[in-house]
């Protein structure tokens, strides 16, 4: 009995400790945000978790805790808990240390000048994508190289979620002249394309960082929008409130329109869009022409709700620069100009994609 209070004793404390180291994660979490995260890597702290509560059912269960009709849910509980756990440990198939070459297993076409690339994930890999994240992409070999013979390198923001298993998507709006995009919407099922990443945005970390938010996208601007906003609109235990303002040359050109047009009326609650075109009408509730002040006025969080409010922006650096500024070197935030300055919001309430 002795031997048994001990173990129970060493049990609490084993769990005290863990609770503390559990409430400091959140905290070094943040701080290092911004950091690189260690290439082709994985934390196994998930699994202990995982498996320290299958632990637990195991020794509730031994204790006489449940009964003999509990016992097929405890396994079966127990089961689902490490094969979660096993899924969030996977080794990611990008890393930043250098580009890997992925199969293209799908085209679909989405519109006039754009289509959605289904790249395959090896089995049993995960993408190592982050919330936001984008990645650089250039073609495989010594294909595509600029005047100077340097190869061609561009950033894209994949549409498809970090916890989307067996695939990473890219739709990709095809310019004239547009080097990468042509390479890519020439590539059939079976070709490859070299990707390296992630490269880390804005990490929505933990629930409610922001009581509203508003999301500003001109044109292919749009997918790290919809990285943020499957993320926050799926978590249960997420309340803030997101409001889309999407301009685009005409309705034919809006991306992803309809998983939007969704949303706005599944959690009209939480979600709102608003479309602008400038060639045609726009779509009900929507705006003619370009982004002003009254419209975003009317539409955005108050920039006095200080850090309970967010916007962030994305587009072309003719927009950027109207709507924000554009970003600086090396990718830094830059100066905050533009409309949102205009509007008395403070720069650590903006964020530029």
């Amino acid at each position: 009995m002795t031997a048994f209070r001990t173990t129970l004793t060493q049990t609490a404390r084993c769990g005290a400790r863990m609770q503390q180291q559990s409430a400091a994660q959140p905290a070094l979490r943040r701080a290092y945000a911004s950091g690189p995260a260690a290439s082709g890597s994985s934390s196994n702290t998930p699994l202990f978790l995982a498996l320290g509560g299958v632990g637990g059912l195991g020794l509730w269960y031994a204790l006489g805790g449940f009964g003999p009709a509990d016992k097929e849910k405890a396994k079966q509980a127990a089961q689902q808990a490490v094969s979660a756990a096993s899924k969030q440990v996977k080794e990611a198939a990008l890393t930043k240390d250098g580009f890997v070459d992925f199969v293209l297993k799908e085209v679909k076409p989405y519109n006039h000048d754009s289509s959605t690339f289904v790249f395959e994930l090896p089995e049993g890999k995960s993408s190592g994508l982050t919330t936001c994240s984008a990645v650089v992409v250039k073609a495989t070999g010594e294909g595509l190289k600029d005047d100077k013979g340097k190869p061609i390198i561009r950033p894209y923001t994949p549409t498809t979620s970090p916890e989307t298993e067996g695939h990473m998507d890219f739709l990709v709006k095809k310019y004239d002249q547009g080097n990468m995009s042509k390479h890519i919407h020439s590539l059939k099922p079976g070709d490859k394309l070299s990707i390296k990443g992630p490269i880390d945005k804005f990490q929505f970390d933990r629930p409610n960082i922001f009581q509203e938010i508003g999301l500003i996208a001109g044109g292919t601007g749009i997918t790290p929008h919809w990285q943020a906003i499957q993320k926050l609109l799926s978590d249960p235990a997420e309340k803030t409130k997101v409001t889309l303002i999407y301009a685009n040359k005409t309705q034919a050109d809006i991306l992803l329109r309809e998983e939007f047009d969704r949303l706005a009326k599944e959690k009209p609650d939480r979600f709102k869009v608003v479309y602008g075109t400038d060639g045609d009408e726009p779509p009900a509730g929507g705006f003619k022409g370009y982004i002003t002040n009254e419209i975003l006025r009317a539409n955005l969080p108050l920039p006095g709700l200080a850090d309970k409010a967010g916007v962030f922006v994305c587009g072309p650096p003719p927009f950027m620069e109207v709507i924000s500024g554009n970003k600086g070197p090396k990718g830094s935030q830059g100066d905050l100009k533009g409309i949102l300055a205009d509007l008395g919001y403070a720069p650590s309430q903006v964020y530029k994609f």
